[in-house]
């Protein structure tokens, strides 16, 4: 033990004890990503990143989390054990949306102003191609075989489905009006757009690339987030302080609960419901099967956490 103490010390290795999962938050205003020890209810490291982040990838895969840095065009990565920034990237015109390749091989970035979906190599952080998307390219989902990649076209109110390994188009799904943020279902099956515009949800079929169902939640739905058995999704609405529960087996709307002023990223840990407030600055802790309130957690200025944000 003594050994390993000295020989850490030696080469510069941080002792970082590991733990339970841990949430990692972007901070757009004051440009870092705070990570918070969900277990212990606080923060135990404040990273700087680039300008304004926004999006993030988390991937234990990779060992890695992907940052997007709208404000300057790049893509921070912080390794996930020393929790430390080990590379700034460029990404296109506006580095918005981003996912990981379940394997934690590849990256994919929607560049906002660019119009276009982006992939690199997760190890080298080379460019391995781009495909064409349309207008203001945002959120980005990859199914959970690691064959496909959604993209939601805001401007041009449509999800286009790519294949991952070659970016070749799939097809093109029109949904509602500005869709922003899209994610997979844990089974692969259902893809939901949200559509900020239109104060509304998307469900789609993946089999088909039909729109299956369109479901009204509150206005500006803006961060989505799946029960572990994928029988839930949790919708933030960004402008009206609220989460909107839906049972996918319907699909409906099953309960609207209360949430944080602003609320934008939101991710589940099991029983646990996190909901990140952009105004208040603050990630709140919900019981994912009631939405109690179960705590809360003081982040950097104006969070955001738009994509995975958690480490289990």
């Amino acid at each position: 033990m003594r050994f390993c103490l000295a020989l850490a010390l030696l080469v510069g290795w941080p002792l970082l004890a590991a733990g339970g999962p841990l949430a990692w938050i972007t901070n757009q205003g004051s440009h870092s990503v705070s990570v918070v020890d969900l277990d212990a209810a606080k923060v135990v490291s404040e990273i700087k990143v680039g300008k304004s982040p926004a999006g993030i990838a988390v991937s234990p895969a990779a060992g890695k989390a992907f940052v997007t840095n709208p404000g300057e065009h790049s893509v921070s990565v912080i390794d996930l054990g020393q929790r430390r920034l080990v590379k700034t990237f460029a990404a296109g015109q506006g580095a918005v949306g981003i996912a990981v390749s379940p394997d934690g091989r590849r990256v994919f970035v929607a560049d906002w102003f660019g119009g276009r979906l982006l992939a690199f190599d997760a190890g080298t952080y080379e460019a391995l191609g781009s495909a064409a998307v349309g207008a203001v390219p945002a959120g980005v989902a990859v199914t959970p075989d690691g064959q496909q990649v959604l993209v939601a076209a805001r401007d041009d109110n449509r999800v286009l489905v790519f294949d991952a390994a070659t970016l070749k188009e799939l097809g093109r799904i029109s949904v509602g009006e500005h869709p922003f943020a899209v994610e997979v279902s844990p089974d692969g099956r259902l893809a939901l757009a949200l559509n900020v515009m239109s104060d509304d949800v998307s469900v789609i079929d993946l089999k088909t690339l039909q729109v299956r169902a369109t479901l009204k939640v509150g206005r500006a739905p803006y961060g989505v987030a799946f029960s572990d058995d994928g029988l839930r999704a949790f919708v933030t609405n960004q402008q009206a302080r609220s989460v909107s529960v839906i049972d996918l087996r319907t699909p409906a709307v099953a309960a609207t609960w209360p949430g944080p002023e602003y609320p934008e990223g939101i991710a589940t840990v099991g029983a646990r419901l996190l909901v990140v407030s952009w105004m208040d600055d603050l990630l709140q802790l919900l019981d994912a099967g009631s939405g109690q309130r179960r705590g809360e957690v003081s982040t950097g200025g104006n969070p955001r956490s738009f994509g995975r944000f958690v480490q289990p």
